[in-house]
């Protein structure tokens, strides 16, 4: 059953004063408000309290909590996240690809992964939404979704700020102003915070240690007349002139085996007959000859090169929601965003300098939503409506590149690549219309059918700069890329695709407070072009996008007066079409291209639940579990030079055919789980609040070819935090808390790339600190 806002949020209130117990979330999850066990959707919902419990600057720390949920921080960027939701995933940050979970801000769907490590002080509520959701919320949700609202005005007089020190000299400060409503209508909300450190990981060189320098600043106006309309339109500012994570070196000085498959090509004679042939990939000449290698003991970085970013956003917002009627409401929302990067990288991670990158990047997006909802009284409801996006996304990058580091013989540090690079330009629209119609069949049985055609179309351009500077030049990716490069080549194309994802879902709830679901959908990641690729033709073939047909079964239970919660679900993902890493023929030297296309089909089942009791009024425990069982089921490729070893030699620019279905899928842990306890005593004067939680993750591979340096191992993490509230009517006016994050300092290898270099980045290490919070 749907409500209308206000009719919800009584109901909620009036529930919980009657019947006690575990509280009721209200969630958008269907695109209408309802209460979170009433959605037939694995949904788990984070409001102010359990968010206040994170104790963390930003949603990094879900994993583990969620069933089957892992997100990570990427290097390159401001707030770059690699998000994976049931093995569903996209393994490059890069903004011409999309990404496999939608993040969405206030409604607003961000369409990049970049500022998108949402910081959690201002949330009022976090929803993540596990399964393709391609009805509603459209594209480049085959994974899922992330929902994202803050807190709105209040119309009242007060402010509200966070103090956060810890170690590593962090100081955080978070503050927002609500100013009372003037003419009855209007209300204004003031919001800033600064976050600051000297850096989390360590380095033996004294450089880059991954310090946080990054502020924002923002402001809301809402107009609100209730049974017409409430309006809210949100302006926002940051910036981040933070270090980024830092690299740390993974180079190894002789061959490591690869669990691939040759399959020997008759036809066309591959490999060459006579020679033994295995999958390795090759050493890496800095460790080699400068014995800068991997150390999986000890995996820290010695970078002292630069290593930053210094990025902006800005964004507007405008929601809207209107009463047409007694029957119908009309939501908009429009975003717009724009940001702008300088990155400069040291991928090497070493006191040399032997890979360097800068990348100036601009992105601009807008997006517009309109949609009906309605509260009939009969057995039927529904939403409809339309959607466009338009993104433009523009890359200048150069390099600074050892020239001893591929091969050219001179000792190290002599002859560089100045300033070679590419410039990328492109353009994403979407157009989309959907529609969900429920149909209560009986009181206790409901039918569910959705649709959404959207309308997808993509252009690139793009040019491969030479260098400008001879070998010998003081050049520093810090100088910015050089004007005036030559281009040795360029070229552009468009594409354009229709896709059709319908759902259809059945409802059962015998009880009120028991739900039983199955369900069946079809999602989809947009096609386009791979930026990653090392010519113009690669870059400007498209590949296609890949689909996941999702069955799922699930629960939602209420026990006990609603003492007891148990949530579960069980899926089962087709994997179609799916777009992977594929070796292509290339130029001289190498002879060969990495990009992305179409080669792959998967099977991704698992099952998932989540727990919560109250045993007693004082005493809560959270218990979270997922288990994934995720496999190719085809997966036919190449590997070029470096993938592999022979003897005698192939001929330069041979490709050894392969079968990678019997890879592992990437950021695919078998089990993710969590328990939690939060015991609340009431001391008179105010209230104490003790929370600790272990987070666990299974080992998964975070590299394509599933290298023994690409396993991440299996983690163990423990939280632990003490509040105590006080003063002010509700014993709530202040609050001091002490927290934990990794409390048994857990650090390990996170990433790993083989490329030029070979490098990877490190879990975060223990962190702590006191907070003090301020309600007025």
């Amino acid at each position: 059953m749907a409500f209308t806002p206000g009719q919800l949020m009584a109901q909620a209130d009036e529930g919980a004063e009657q019947t006690g117990g575990l509280g009721i979330i209200v969630v958008t999850a269907q695109k209408r408000e309802e209460q979170i066990q009433d959605v037939p959707i694995a949904i788990s919902a984070f409001d102010e309290d359990a968010i206040q419990r994170l104790n963390s600057r930003d949603i990094r720390d879900l994993t583990g909590q969620i069933p089957n949920f892992t997100l990570s921080e990427v290097s390159i960027g401001p707030g770059l996240t690699q998000v994976s939701i049931r093995g569903v995933n996209s393994q490059d940050p890069e903004r011409s690809f999309d990404p496999a979970v939608g993040t969405f801000i206030d409604g607003v769907y961000l369409g990049t992964s970049a500022f998108n490590l949402l910081d959690t002080f201002d949330l009022e509520r976090l929803e993540v939404l596990r399964g393709p959701q391609g009805t509603l919320f459209g594209r480049n949700t085959t994974g899922g979704a992330i929902n994202a609202f803050r807190r709105k005005p209040t119309g009242e007089l007060g402010f509200r700020a966070q103090v956060t020190v810890g170690n590593n000299d962090r100081l955080d400060l978070n503050g927002e102003v609500n100013l009372p409503q003037f003419g009855n209508i209007a209300s204004i909300m003031f919001r800033g915070q600064r976050q600051k450190d000297d850096g989390i990981y360590a380095n033996t060189a004294g450089g880059s240690r991954g310090a946080r320098d990054r502020w924002s600043v923002g402001a809301a106006l809402r107009l609100e007349s209730p049974g017409v309309a409430d309006i809210t339109i949100t302006v926002d500012h940051a910036e981040d002139q933070s270090d980024l994570t830092p690299y740390v070196p993974r180079g190894v000085n002789a061959p490591t085996p690869l669990p691939i498959a040759i399959v020997p090509d008759v036809i066309a004679g591959l490999p060459v007959p006579g020679a033994t042939v295995s999958a390795a990939f090759g050493p890496d000449l800095f460790c080699l000859i400068q014995q800068v290698c991997d150390n999986p003991a000890n995996p820290v970085s010695s970078s002292t090169d630069a290593h930053f970013m210094d990025a902006s956003l800005d964004a507007v917002t405008f929601n809207g929601d209107f009463v047409l009627s007694d029957e119908l409401d009309l939501t908009t929302i429009v975003g717009w965003r724009k940001s702008n990067e300088s990155v400069f990288i040291d991928f090497d991670g070493s006191n040399q300098t032997v890979f360097n990158v800068v990348r100036n990047q601009q992105f601009y997006q807008y997006s517009g939503e309109i949609r009906v909802a309605s509260n009939f009284d009969g057995p039927v409801q529904f939403v409809a409506g339309a959607f466009h996006f338009f993104s433009d996304y523009s890359l200048q990058q150069a390099i600074k590149l050892d020239l001893a580091n591929v091969g050219v013989p001179v000792p190290y540090g002599i002859l560089f690549v100045n300033g070679a690079g590419d410039e990328d330009d492109f353009q994403s629209r979407s157009t989309a219309l959907f529609a969900q119609v429920d149909w209560e069949i009986t009181d206790q049985l409901k039918v569910t059918l959705g649709g959404r055609l959207t309308w997808d179309k993509k252009t690139v351009f793009t040019q491969f700069k030479d260098a400008p500077l001879p070998p010998t030049a003081a050049y520093q990716v810090t100088d910015g890329v050089p004007a005036g490069r030559p281009t040795s080549s360029s070229g552009g194309a468009t594409e354009d695709w229709f896709e059709f994802t319908p759902r259809i879902m059945v409802t059962y709830e015998p009880a009120p407070d028991l739900l039983f679901y199955g369900s069946f959908t079809r999602g989809y990641n947009a096609g386009g072009f791979s930026a990653r690729a090392g010519n113009v033709a690669d870059v400007t073939t498209p590949f296609d996008p890949e689909f996941i047909n999702s069955y799922e079964i699930g629960g939602k239970l209420d026990l006990l007066d609603r003492n007891l919660r148990i949530n579960f679900a069980g899926f089962w993902n087709d994997y179609s079409n799916k777009q992977e890493e594929a070796i292509q023929p290339g130029p001289p030297p190498t002879f060969t291209s990495t990009t992305v296309r179409n080669v792959a089909a998967a099977r991704i089942r698992g099952v998932e639940v989540e727990i919560s009791a109250l045993p007693i009024p004082e005493l809560r425990f959270d218990f979270s579990a997922g288990y994934l069982d995720a496999e190719y089921t085809n997966y036919p490729g190449f590997l070029g030079s470096g993938q592999f070893q022979s003897a005698p030699a192939q001929p330069a620019g041979t490709l050894i055919p392969v079968d990678l279905s019997t890879l592992e899928l990437r950021r695919t842990p078998d089990f993710t789980g969590s328990a939690s306890a939060t015991y609340t005593a009431d001391l008179g004067f105010g209230e104490l609040s003790v929370n600790a939680q272990a987070r666990y993750v299974g080992e998964q591979f975070v590299e394509i070819f599933n290298s023994h340096r690409g396993l991440m191992d299996d983690s163990f993490i423990v939280d632990a935090s003490m509040s105590l509230n006080f003063g002010g009517p509700d014993n709530n006016r202040y609050r001091i808390t002490v927290f934990g994050e990794n409390l048994n300092n857990e650090v390990q290898n996170s990433s790993f790339t083989n490329s030029v270099v070979d490098f990877g980045t490190v879990t975060p290490p223990r962190r702590y600190g006191v907070e003090f919070g301020f309600d007025f």
